[in-house]
């Protein structure tokens, strides 16, 4: 199954040059880690419970190794996972629309 991990920092709030230091060094824990980014979402090929685990354990040691001197759950604003196999992409036409003919 895949699944899906939204992560989004508290921009309003905090001081744009420390999310994005933050960012990167989440982007960089959970790719290296097997999650693949699509835009501000990862994704992995893994059951719920696991992604979630290690979705949390990745954080605890961004929180711990990369940010000595905060907190990393201050800078969060969102961070959900949920079954990544029944999103839609709204983008693209509704699939009932397109009819293809065969010449």
């Amino acid at each position: 199954m895949r699944y899906g991990i939204m992560i989004n920092l508290d921009y309003d709030t905090h001081p744009y040059e420390e999310c994005r230091d933050i960012w990167l060094a989440i982007r960089s824990a959970m790719v290296e880690s097997g999650f693949r980014i699509e835009g501000r979402l990862f994704t992995i090929e893994m059951s719920i419970e696991d992604a979630g685990k290690l979705a949390c354990t990745i954080m605890e040691g961004v929180n711990k190794n990369e940010l000595p001197d905060h907190d990393l759950f201050d800078f969060l604003k969102e961070f959900y996972g949920y079954d990544h196999t029944q999103t839609v992409n709204l983008l693209l036409p509704p699939t009932d629309n397109i009819d293809l003919h065969e010449d």
